[in-house]
């Protein structure tokens, strides 16, 4: 099985390889510069929840709330697939409760699942609501946000992502929202009411108390992710 890559806690890129659970800092020969995963090796929860903190907080905090079952399932998806349209990462079909990754991006990793996770822990603790339709995927409805949901939605993932992380607290405020923006004007180009939702998801979505320290703090949900039976833990990977 190939080598994957994916970034330290400390923000410095390694490799690992899920059939021998090894981990280096190098780049191991064969891995092109852009590869991150291949279509024939896509990013899987197990792998990710060993060498990605964000993954374990996220996918832990999905279980201690909401339970084991609330946990998506993550497959991957093909780049001829609407999911995958316009260079897109993946998508979370909230309807169905699964992740889709576009191994044939170049840029997903890790860090594209804990993002979809961030949706699915919006949804399943109620923070977002999911809408039935949208797009047909395997001959069953994906879900959709509606436009306020969605501006909320994307400002948690882009923290809990660190999509944002070592600016100043202005400057980080001001990125999470051109996330909520942006998403609003890839999906409901045609909304006239962007600001307001927007202005709606900073003052009501920004992650405060235990969630603002959810991927940046560890504790009990990382450890509880970490400690599920039948799950990868950091100890499963021989450690850089």
């Amino acid at each position: 099985m190939a080598w994957t890559e994916h970034t330290s806690s400390s923000g410095r890129p390694f490799f690992y390889n899920p059939a021998t659970g090894a981990s280096v800092w190098e780049r191991p020969a064969g891995i092109s510069e852009a590869r991150v995963f291949s279509r024939d090796t896509p990013p899987t929860l197990r792998a990710c929840m060993a060498t990605d903190r964000r993954v374990r907080a996220l996918a832990g905090a999905i279980v201690r709330r909401c339970g084991v079952d609330a946990l998506p399932r993550v497959q991957a998806a093909g780049a001829d697939t609407s999911l995958c349209a316009d260079g897109r990462g993946g998508a979370f079909c909230c309807e169905s409760n699964r992740i889709f990754l576009c191994a044939s991006t170049a840029w997903v990793s890790c860090r594209e699942l804990a993002y979809e996770l961030s949706h699915a822990y919006n949804t399943c603790t109620h923070v977002t609501r999911c809408a039935h339709g949208g797009i047909q995927v395997d001959d069953a409805s994906c879900g959709y946000l509606s436009p306020p949901d969605l501006a909320c939605s994307e400002l948690r993932a882009a923290y809990w992502t660190e999509r944002c992380a070592g600016r100043a607290e202005r400057d980080e405020a001001r990125c999470l929202k051109w996330h909520a923006a942006w998403a609003l004007r890839a999906c409901y180009p045609s909304d006239e009411h962007h600001p307001a939702h927007v202005r709606h998801a900073v003052q009501e979505c920004t992650p405060r108390g235990a969630d603002a320290n959810l991927t940046r703090g560890g504790g009990d949900d990382e450890q509880e992710a970490v400690g599920r039976p039948g799950e990868a833990t950091a100890a499963d990977a021989k450690r850089v």
